[in-house]
């Protein structure tokens, strides 16, 4: 039987997580799909049972410590084992810094941040039994190495992703499990392509001549490199942050130039 994986986050029918479902399914994962949309989970199972997979949701919000104990509780009950975590799930809503309440912080960082932790925390036990394991925690270049305007909650909490993967890396590597952070560039999802709280559609527009790849990003742009971290091909990568911008951040200035 293929490995278990749990991914947070897998509700979108236009995000990373269900993209990375898919491929996962495709490529015979059994697994366990986390949200709080629980209609969005559903049909996410149903597509990656429609591939021939394995599949069970459980409705989780990843800033409430007993949702995700619960969620993964659950995985672990029906499989017996969890052995990729994919910890997707994200919030971002704008906001002027000067006007961020305890309340805006809080939510931001307990969700992408603390969201990362919470899964972590309980699917290691079983992996470190096992010595064996992968974890993949979607971060941002918005995180590092670029900052965002007006969402100073969201860049400190990516930020603090790619800290987390660092450590914990080094904690758990000598006993098997690899962890590792993706950061997208602009990619087509839900939440990239709302006007209000990030780029919008007018936004990715713009940004196409920066991109030496000439194009924006798709869920599946990303779904293959964590597909990668998750299979025995990234068996040596522990500690990384991948960037998958199609080359956004090398600062490709040609537009202007040619302007």
């Amino acid at each position: 039987m293929g490995p278990v994986t749990v991914i947070t986050g897998a509700s979108s029918p236009v995000g990373i997580g269900r993209a990375t479902a898919l491929l996962l399914a495709e490529q015979g994962h059994r697994l366990a799909l986390l949200d709080v949309d629980e209609d969005g989970l559903a049909e996410a199972a149903k597509l990656c049972r429609d591939l021939g997979a394995e599949a069970i949701t459980a409705r989780c919000d990843v800033s409430s410590t007993s949702n995700v104990d619960d969620a993964i509780g659950a995985a672990l009950a029906h499989y017996g084992r969890v052995d990729c975590l994919v910890a997707n799930a994200g919030i971002a809503r704008r906001k002027d810094f000067v006007d961020l309440t305890d309340a805006d912080w809080e939510e931001t960082l307990s969700v992408n941040l603390g969201g990362v932790w919470r899964c972590a925390r309980a699917v290691l036990p079983g992996m470190l039994e096992r010595n064996d394991g992968s974890i993949v925690a979607v971060s941002s270049l918005r995180g590092y190495p670029w900052g965002w305007a007006h969402h100073v909650h969201y860049s400190a909490s990516k930020a603090a992703i790619e800290g987390l993967v660092r450590a914990l890396a080094v904690e758990v590597g000598p006993r098997g499990v690899r962890v590792n952070g993706v950061s997208p560039g602009f990619v087509r999802t839900n939440q990239s392509l709302d006007p209000v709280n990030s780029a919008g559609e007018e936004g990715m527009r713009r940004s196409v001549g920066y991109i030496p790849l000439r194009r924006i990003g798709e869920p599946d742009d990303i779904a293959a490199t964590i597909a990668f971290l998750c299979s025995a091909a990234g068996r040596y990568v522990a500690g990384q942050n991948i960037l998958v911008d199609g080359g956004l951040t090398l600062g490709d200035l040609s537009p202007l130039e040619a302007g």
